[in-house]
């Protein structure tokens, strides 16, 4: 019965470690990041989503550090043409970033 109770505690505490270490694998290390700067394609103030996803690819440890680079490149320059009044021009540095993150996650 001792034995029985001390594999429960066991399982349970493991149980308790490993589930928000799985859900971390499970989920897109950029997710947020992506989320954001769809939003910023249909945005009337794009730049505040486009600060918000910059902030979080760099805060993505999970994408190398290259196509971090990268993707922080892309919101720079979509920034830059969203602030001289270039929409389409945005909107391509957006898509590119969004790639970049994309292939960073591999």
């Amino acid at each position: 019965m001792k034995t029985r109770n001390i594999l429960t505690l066991c399982a349970t505490i493991g149980l308790l470690i490993l589930t928000p270490a799985l859900r971390l694998q499970a989920e897109p290390p950029s997710y947020e990041a992506i989320e954001q700067l769809d939003k910023a394609k249909h945005s009337e103030h794009p730049i505040e989503h486009l600060e918000h996803a910059k902030h979080e690819i760099e805060e993505a440890v999970r994408l190398h550090r290259w196509d971090r680079a990268k993707a922080i490149e892309q919101v720079n320059e979509a920034i830059e043409a969203e602030r001289k009044g270039e929409r389409h021009r945005m909107e391509e540095h957006i898509e590119r970033a969004i790639h970049e993150i994309k292939e960073g996650k591999r």
